[in-house]
This record gives C-alpha cells, structure tokens and sequence, in this order.
C-alpha cells in the first residue's frame, strides 16, 4: 500500500500566514486569545474572491445577529424557555437576506452569549468582542488572500444561479 502524497499549496500557506498574522495581532496588541478571531481567518481564504467574500459575510453576519440577539434577549430575562425563542429571529432574519448558511454560526454565538456567558456576568461584553474579533479575523483572511496571489475573480459579478 502506497502513502499518500501531500501537496502544500498556495493556498494552504495564505491560510496558515492569515492565522499566523491574527494570532500575533489578537495575543500582542489586543492580549486576548485568539481562537475566534483564527476561526474568522480560515473562512476568509477561499478558492476564488467570490467564496472568500461569502464566506466572510456568512461568518460576519452570523455572530452579529447572534451576539445582538444574544445581548437583546439577555435584558428581557435569562429564563432558559424565553431564551430557546432567541432563535426565531435568528432564523428569520438570516432567511431574510438570503444568508441561510448564517443560521448555524449565528445559533453558535446566540447560545454561547446566552447560555455560557449569562452566568458569568459577562455576556453583553463576550458578545461585542466576538463579534469584533470575528471580523477582524475574517478581514485579515480576506486581505492575505487578495494580496498574496489572489484567486480568480472573474466569477465575482456573476449572479449565483
């Protein structure tokens, strides 16, 4: 039986130097981890401008209607039944803009605003930060991937069929 041949390509690299980049910048000038920030970065190298751009959008939109709905819901009350209904606007908006890949991270962020961070007293601030550290992420992605050899573009103002 033969091993497989592992091939490193460009691509890889820009994904490793995006996270290599967000990671220094979250540790040394924010001094926060910088997992969710790092998360941000993989989905913005995408195989064509296009990708990396829904991607972005999919990840950016997500954990900020989460994170808002999440801080919203949190000043009505932290009953674990009123909570659950957090999700519904969630779903709804995200449908709405035609970024129903959104709903899943966006339910992630909602539910670890609500039900992990509620506890500690420290939601409202989780979620802003999540929301900021995820977007700074993805625009680091994004930027690596369009200035260190970009991916093809041409299929960027095309319609998706």
């Amino acid at each position: 039986m033969e091993l497989p041949k592992f091939k490193i390509g460009l691509r890889v690299w820009k994904t490793v130097f995006a996270v290599a980049i967000t990671a220094a910048i979250m540790k040394y000038a924010f001094h926060e981890s910088p997992f969710f920030a790092c998360i941000g970065a993989i989905v913005a190298v995408g195989r064509s401008g296009k990708e990396s751009i829904r991607n972005s959008m999919v990840r950016n939109a997500g954990t900020f209607v989460g994170g808002i709905i999440g801080i919203l819901m949190l000043l009505v009350s932290n009953n674990v039944f009123w909570l659950a209904l957090g999700i519904i606007p969630i779903i709804l908006l995200h449908v709405e803009v035609d970024l129903g890949d959104s709903i899943v991270p966006g339910c992630i962020v909602y539910f670890a605003v609500v039900y992990l961070m509620a506890e500690t007293g420290g939601a409202h601030f989780y979620a802003l930060q999540r929301i900021f550290f995820t977007f700074l992420g993805t625009v680091i992605g994004f930027l690596i991937n369009m200035l260190v050899d970009p991916p093809p573009m041409e299929d960027f103002h095309k319609k998706a069929q």
